[in-house]
């Protein structure tokens, strides 16, 4: 995949600016940041960060004026911009560069007015009716958006470009943030479970430890007992408790080893997609 580069859109956000920054360079080397006229620290704090480029463009800039102020001649690299807001999170941002492995050349997301959220299509919107939320776009995105006009519509790209433009959506309610929350733990979980070099070893061994000491107990320990008591029960429940945890044990590290090659089947097919 080619090289990222990470452009901030900010005005006033001395308090967020320099966490952004950290998290992006965990993505990209190449990082820029464009102030609409901040009035307190922000370009301060910016500058005091080193490898960061700074571009000052004033308070209502539009898509194709953030676009030329990136653009730069012969560059293959792949754009993300990201313009914070309060109801921007950091959490977001590793969302937003994935987004760049997507095969559009441009793919906007604008925070439209309730007015226009209900009467506008999000295709038919100019680049001046909404503040974008986000952009990621190719280096010939880059460059169409550059020569757009600020009172165009995407859809006035050039008809070669691949172009998919969203609307911001409202926050969900704080209970299905819960939800989706519990959900992506254990989605990161499970993952991880699929990551491990090693599930056989991990889950495989200690299965086959418990099923064969629950298989060893069942016919020699059980068979010791010459009545049926609460001692004999308890023992016979203990040796099957263990055969059966056994016996999960070891289907589950088969069933992770499996998943675990599907999973690096699709990763190495998309890696090797032609575009890539």
């Amino acid at each position: 995949m080619a090289a990222i580069r990470i452009a901030f859109v900010v005005c006033d956000q001395e308090l967020r600016i320099i966490s952004s920054i950290i998290r992006a360079k965990d993505f990209s080397e190449d990082i820029h940041v464009i102030d609409l006229g901040s009035k307190d620290d922000t370009v301060a704090l910016v500058e005091e960060e080193q490898g960061v480029s700074i571009h000052s463009l004033h308070p209502d800039a539009t898509v194709p004026e953030v676009a030329a102020a990136l653009f730069v001649e012969g560059s293959e690299s792949s754009t993300l911009v990201v313009r914070i807001e309060p109801n921007w999170k950091l959490r977001d941002l590793p969302v937003a560069v994935n987004r760049c492995r997507m095969r559009y050349d441009v793919d906007m997301v604008f925070s439209a007015p309730e007015e226009i959220e209900e009467t506008k299509n999000p295709e038919e919107l100019t680049y001046s009716d909404a503040p974008f939320q986000s952009i990621t776009c190719s280096a010939d995105g880059l460059a169409a958006l550059a020569e757009a006009n600020p009172h165009g519509k995407p859809l006035d790209l050039p008809q070669k470009l691949n172009v998919r433009v969203n609307r911001n959506k409202e926050p969900l309610p704080v209970s299905q943030r819960e939800s989706l929350a519990t959900a992506s733990r254990f989605a990161q979980l499970f993952y991880w479970m699929l990551e491990s070099k090693h599930p056989l070893i991990s889950f495989g061994i200690p299965g086959v430890v418990l099923f064969t000491v629950g298989y060893i107990l069942s016919r020699d320990v059980i068979g010791t007992f010459d009545e049926v008591n609460s001692v004999s029960l308890g023992v016979a429940l203990a040796t099957f408790a263990v055969t059966i945890i056994g016996l999960l044990a070891i289907m589950s590290s088969l069933i992770l080893y499996i998943l675990g090659k599907q999973v690096k089947q699709i990763q190495l097919h998309y890696q090797e997609w032609p575009g890539e």
